[in-house]
């Protein structure tokens, strides 16, 4: 694979968003054990399963969505949507990187695995059916940063507060609809359906 192509893989895997899943810190930061050795690389291992697993659904959430995204005044330029990145490249990089981010929280432990599957199968059903409906659209938003709470929670053991979850739901289902209401805005429904 050419070096150019895997510039724009790294392009398309945004690594901007990874900090999403600085969340799965949460249950390890309040119970006040960010610093104990094991448990935070431990969190760290699962931080970069989640980045190349989110990884794999934003290229995947791309390939699903170029024809939309060549008409948005941002998303047209894209590696995809803008014809730099082969169909073909990015498909076989959802499927090395789905494959190789399951098999390592697999290694790590089967109910971690569970929670990763479950995060992954999420994205999934986001980018081909979710997102086209509005209220699923946002849903699903935020249960992806609640699974990746809960992510931390197995790795560390620390049992995470209702009332913190509840949180989490409800400040990223805020910030989805922040984000699509500005869309609409912006762009209106021509890049955009739901």
């Amino acid at each position: 694979m050419r070096l150019k192509t895997l510039r724009l893989l790294l392009k398309a895997a945004r690594p901007n968003q990874w900090i999403k899943n600085l969340i799965i810190f949460t249950s390890l930061i309040f119970a006040g054990q960010l610093f104990t050795g094991n448990l935070f690389v431990n969190t760290l291992y699962g931080f970069a399963i989640f980045c190349l697993l989110s990884s794999t659904s934003y290229v995947l959430n791309d390939i699903v969505d170029y024809p939309m995204d060549r008409k948005h005044p941002r998303k047209k330029f894209r590696p995809i949507a803008s014809g730099e990145l082969s169909i073909q490249d990015a498909s076989f990089f959802v499927f090395v990187a789905s494959f190789v981010g399951l098999l390592l929280a697999l290694l790590y432990s089967v109910p971690f695995f569970i929670i990763a599957f479950a995060f992954l199968l999420l994205h999934f059903f986001y980018s081909l059916y979710f997102k086209h409906h509005a209220i699923l659209d946002i849903f699903a938003i935020s249960f992806s940063f609640m699974l990746r709470a809960f992510a931390g929670q197995v790795i560390t053991g620390y049992h995470i507060q209702i009332w913190l979850v509840l949180s989490i739901f409800f400040i990223s289902l805020f910030l989805a609809t922040v984000k699509r209401h500005a869309e609409l805005v912006t762009t209106g429904t021509d890049a955009r359906k739901a």
